[in-house]
């Protein structure tokens, strides 16, 4: 498929295993990459169709980070709005939707995220860094799909 012209022009040639995306990223210094969406590739051309078999192709936007001392502590992250283009939610990555002036429980990497980069000025977080409490499994205010939990995707 990389070689077949027709695949490489509707750019499904070079494509990743989405995994390989991420440790690429990892080892290019991003750390805990984060998936904004995730649409499926609609293939309508029979040739190309032949080709894939049953390979499944998505389209997926990511939000990297290069942070340093990212870890499983607990936050809480309040959207303050003032992002113009979401003025009453704000989504983070497929995981992670704040409502304006809600808090959300959020692990360190995602308080990291939110009070460290541009977004610094939208969000009041709370809590340090003093105190571990391990494995952070509510950072999610989205419930992952089924589907794609079948597939093997999942979101962090």
């Amino acid at each position: 498929m990389r070689t077949n012209p027709v695949v490489y022009g509707e750019c499904l040639g070079g494509a990743l295993y989405w995994k390989d995306f991420e440790r690429i990223s990892k080892k290019a210094g991003f750390s805990d990459p984060r998936i904004v969406s995730k649409k499926t590739v609609d293939i309508s051309n029979e040739e190309i169709k032949g080709l894939a078999g049953n390979i499944t192709f998505y389209s997926i936007t990511y939000r990297l980070w290069k942070l340093t001392g990212l870890e499983d502590y607990g936050h809480v992250a309040i959207y303050r709005g003032g992002i113009p283009e979401s003025p009453f939610t704000f989504e983070l990555d497929a995981a992670h939707v704040f409502e304006i002036d809600k808090p959300e429980r959020v692990c360190g990497n995602t308080a990291l995220m939110l009070s460290q980069t541009r977004f610094r000025d939208y969000f009041q977080v709370i809590g340090g860094f003093e105190k571990h409490f391990g494995e952070f499994k509510d950072c999610s205010t989205m419930q992952v799909r089924r589907d794609d939990e079948q597939r093997g995707c999942s979101y962090r």
